[in-house]
């Protein structure tokens, strides 16, 4: 996985992690990865610090995935688990789709500034998917897989979500997700936390009047 790519070599029929060791195992080796990524960039990204990290061995590394897209796939599964599991435990999801994608908002924010090296490795990983050849797709995974986050969480246990709550959802997650990619960089570069915490501000906003505009056009709360 690092300047060469190495073939797959695991028993044919059998899947990797399959038992309670083989998924601790598979686990340890994402962390080791996400280790990696985030204190040194995907320079850092080589088999040997990974297994290091992992505390696993290069061939057990391969045995488990036989390229580094596929570890990067896990990597990013384990980003959006994370992400998951922090804004469910923070925060009560509002009934009113106005009032829950302001506490998204607030939720994702605060989430980034407790994981400034998460959010270094995921531009990272989106900048190594744009730049290799034929790994682009991997970018359009990544993004597509924020957008589905957050426009499951507007409309979560709010009855069927339908198409049009579907429609509904994808164009405000777009919406949300371009001004939290601009808020991080415009964070991160400058450290004013005045001028970001005014920027979250009118996220919110411009969120909420977005979806009440999509509602009225759409002729329902949503609800």
């Amino acid at each position: 996985m690092d300047e060469e790519r190495r073939p797959s070599i695991s028993p044919p029929g059998k899947t990797p992690g399959a038992t309670r060791k083989g998924i601790e195992t598979r686990a340890r080796i994402i962390r080791g990865a996400l280790e990696a990524l985030e204190n040194g960039g995907m320079e850092a990204l080589t088999t040997r610090k990974i297994a290091a990290s992992a505390g696993v061995k290069l061939a057990t590394l391969h045995y488990y995935f036989d390229s580094k897209e596929n570890l990067l796939l896990a990597v990013l599964d384990d980003l959006i688990a994370d992400m998951d599991t922090a804004y469910r435990q923070e925060m009560p999801l509002p009934a009113d789709p106005l009032d829950r994608v302001e506490g998204l908002i607030r939720a994702s924010w605060r989430y980034v500034q407790r994981t400034r090296n998460k959010q270094l490795a995921q531009t990272e990983l989106t900048l190594y998917a744009l730049r290799t050849q034929g790994a682009d797709w991997l970018a359009a995974r990544q993004y597509g897989a924020y957008i589905d986050f957050y426009s499951k969480l507007i409309f979560d246990g709010m009855g069927e979500m339908t198409e049009e709550k579907s429609r509904i959802g994808s164009a405000v997650a777009r919406f949300m997700l371009i001004g939290i990619d601009g808020l991080i960089l415009q964070n991160f570069s400058l450290y004013r936390d005045g001028d970001t915490n005014e920027g979250v501000e009118t996220l919110v906003i411009a969120t909420r009047d977005l979806l009440r505009r999509l509602q009225s056009e759409a002729g329902t709360t949503a609800g």
